[in-house]
């Protein structure tokens, strides 16, 4: 009787480390320069894209502080220290496929992939953002 309590015991502690998040690619993360940022949670995908509520949880957006115009973040995959992200704008018009790594120094490398062009309306004008941004983590 002894062993199974202790079994039971050793499993249910065991069981409560798989259940640790990893907050690797949970946050908001920001990048100066081109004030832009990333609003994120590729664990739980429970991010309600602002003036995009009826589409319900996602896995995060990227935005502009100069703008609210946004892209929703559809779907993502994460392997090791790099997360794949879909995104589609505002309109559902235009998408493309971008990488985001965590890197040893604790930055996050975004690349480009393929599909459209990130960009946000500044100014009556097209921002366009290049295909390789660094983002430092806000929160």
């Amino acid at each position: 009787m002894k062993r199974i309590v202790s079994l039971i015991v050793v499993l249910a502690s065991m069981s409560g480390l798989h259940a640790q998040v990893d907050s690797t690619f949970v946050g908001k993360f920001e990048n100066e320069e081109y004030k832009i940022f990333l609003q994120l949670n590729l664990e739980e995908k429970n991010i309600v894209v602002p003036g995009q509520e009826v589409f319900g949880e996602m896995d995060g957006y990227v935005g502009s502080t100069q703008t609210t115009h946004v892209w929703a973040i559809v779907s993502s995959t994460v392997e090791g220290n790099t997360a794949t992200l879909d995104l589609v704008n505002n309109y559902g018009s235009e998408d493309f496929q971008a990488t985001l790594t965590f890197e040893k120094d604790g930055s996050y490398t975004w690349k480009h992939q393929g599909g459209s062009t990130l960009k946000f309306p500044v100014d009556r004008k097209w921002q366009k953002i290049p295909t390789k941004v660094v983002f430092t983590r806000k929160e």
